[in-house]
C-alpha cells in the first residue's frame, strides 16, 4: 500500500492537511526546480501532468509537453527510481469502435494523442533498457469535481445549478465509458500497488452507455427538471461514435 507520498505541483497556491502527503513546488517545465524534489532509490514515481489542455491538436504537445516529461523521466531513472506510472489517453486509440483492450494497435490523430502515444513508446524503449517497470494509464472518460469547467458534467452541473430550462448537447448517441474520477484515482493506486501489474493498462469502467443516457442519470441524480437540447452540436469528428474499455487486464492484475 502507498503508506506516504509527495506532491509535486506547479500550483504554489495548493495546500493539504493530509499528513500522509508533503506539497512542493515542481514544474516539469523548468528543471531547476527539479531538485526541489528528494528522490530515493527504489521510488515509484507518478506523472499526471500534461499542459494546456484541451487544446488538441496544437503542436506544443510535441515542442514542450513530451519532451519536457521525457527529461523528467531520465531525471528520476538517473536517481534510481525503479517505476515510471503515467497517464495516457483513451484518444491513443482514435478512430476505432468497439471495446478496446491494450492489445489494440494505437492509431492517434490528434496532435496531443499522437504526443502522448509516441511518449509511451519512446519510454518503452528507454526503461527496458534500463530496467525500470513502466506502468502507462490509459484513462477513458473521467468526470467529477475540480474538472475542467466547459467539459460535459461541469457544463451540465453548472446549468443545473444555474435552474436553466435547457442544456444544450450533441445529438447523444455517441457511446462512451465515462467513469468518476474517485473510481478512477482508485484503480490507478490499485495498479501502482500491484507488483505485477506493468505496460498498458485501460483505466475505465467497462461499461459503454450513450452520451444522452449519462446526461439523463445525472439530471435525475440531482432532482432536476432541466431538458436537453438534443443535437445542438454536432458530433465531435475526431472521436469515433463507440467505443469504450476493456478492462479485463486491469482485472487480471487486481486478482
Amino acid at each position: 500500500m502507498i503508506s506516504s507520498f509527495i506532491l509535486a505541483t506547479d500550483n504554489r497556491q495548493q495546500t493539504t492537511d493530509n499528513r500522509q502527503q508533503t506539497t512542493i513546488f515542481l514544474d516539469i517545465h523548468n528543471n531547476k526546480t527539479w531538485q526541489n524534489i528528494k528522490i530515493d532509490e527504489g521510488d515509484k514515481v507518478i506523472i499526471l501532468s500534461w499542459r494546456n489542455l484541451p487544446n488538441y491538436n496544437k503542436v506544443f504537445h510535441f515542442t514542450e509537453n513530451l519532451f519536457a516529461i521525457f527529461e523528467f523521466v531520465c531525471f528520476c531513472v538517473d536517481r534510481g527510481v525503479r517505476e515510471i506510472d503515467i497517464t495516457g489517453t483513451c484518444y491513443e486509440y482514435g478512430m476505432q469502435n468497439g471495446c478496446l483492450d491494450e492489445g489494440v494497435n494505437s492509431i492517434p490523430i490528434s496532435c496531443y494523442a499522437v504526443a502522448k502515444d509516441s511518449l509511451r513508446r519512446i519510454l518503452e524503449s528507454y526503461l527496458s533498457s534500463r530496467d525500470v517497470v513502466l506502468k502507462w494509464f490509459r484513462i477513458f472518460y473521467p468526470y467529477g469535481e475540480f474538472q475542467n469547467p466547459n467539459s460535459l458534467y461541469p457544463s451540465l452541473m453548472n446549468a443545473i445549478k444555474n435552474c436553466e430550462y435547457s442544456f444544450k448537447c450533441s445529438q447523444g448517441d455517441q457511446i462512451r465509458d465515462f467513469i468518476h474520477v474517485d473510481e478512477c484515482s482508485l484503480m490507478m493506486v490499485e495498479m501502482i500497488d500491484s507488483d505485477s501489474a506493468c505496460g498498458i493498462i485501460n483505466i475505465g469502467s467497462g461499461n459503454p452507455i450513450s452520451i444522452r443516457e449519462f446526461l439523463e442519470k445525472q439530471i435525475s441524480i440531482n432532482q432536476s427538471k432541466i431538458k436537453l437540447e438534443l443535437g445542438f452540436y454536432p458530433r465531435r469528428k475526431d472521436e469515433p461514435l463507440a467505443f469504450w474499455a476493456d478492462i479485463s487486464k486491469y482485472n487480471r492484475f487486481l486478482s
